[in-house]
């Protein structure tokens, strides 16, 4: 099967941390991996994950990183190849999302890599979800929580 004929997913950094400290759907989000992993989806972020996954572990409230295992958590995600830099089309749209829903650059990021990719935004932050106004823009992102991510009951759509 084709990379391009299979699901596409966003994760943003709320999710990617999940892969590496164990939280709320931590399951999920290694679901998730795990079928990018197995070819199943296809994963794709902006590059802008690997500061907010860094950042995420350098000031996260529980687990304390130390450096060793920050430069092991950035090699494993460099080892994904899912980032890339967004192009200017996805800049252009993440702008507008950010303006149209009063949202970070950083968040909307995500959100124009999905709308203009054709994919879907996985987030494991709620309130971002509740800030997202227009019902295409919506439609294109997915609560981790609420998604069914298991990759031994996972269907292809």
């Amino acid at each position: 099967m084709e990379r391009n004929a299979i699901p596409r997913y966003v994760p943003d950094a709320s999710v990617a941390v999940k892969w590496f400290v164990k939280e709320d759907d931590s399951a999920k989000a290694h679901g998730l991996k795990q079928l990018f992993q197995e070819g199943r989806i296809d994963l794709e972020a902006p590059s802008l994950l690997l500061y907010e996954v860094a950042s995420a572990l350098r000031f996260h409230p529980v687990v304390k990183f130390s450096s060793a295992k920050v430069r092991t958590v950035m090699n494993s995600l460099g080892k994904l190849q899912i980032t890339r830099e967004p192009t200017l089309k996805e800049w252009t749209t993440a702008f507008t999302i950010s303006q149209e829903n009063s949202i970070s650059i950083y968040d909307a990021a995500y959100i124009g890599f999905a709308l203009e990719g054709n994919g879907r935004m996985i987030t494991a932050d709620s309130k971002l979800i509740t800030r997202i106004d227009p019902a295409k823009t919506k439609a294109q992102i997915s609560l981790l929580a609420d998604t069914d991510l298991d990759p031994t009951s996972y269907e292809e759509p």
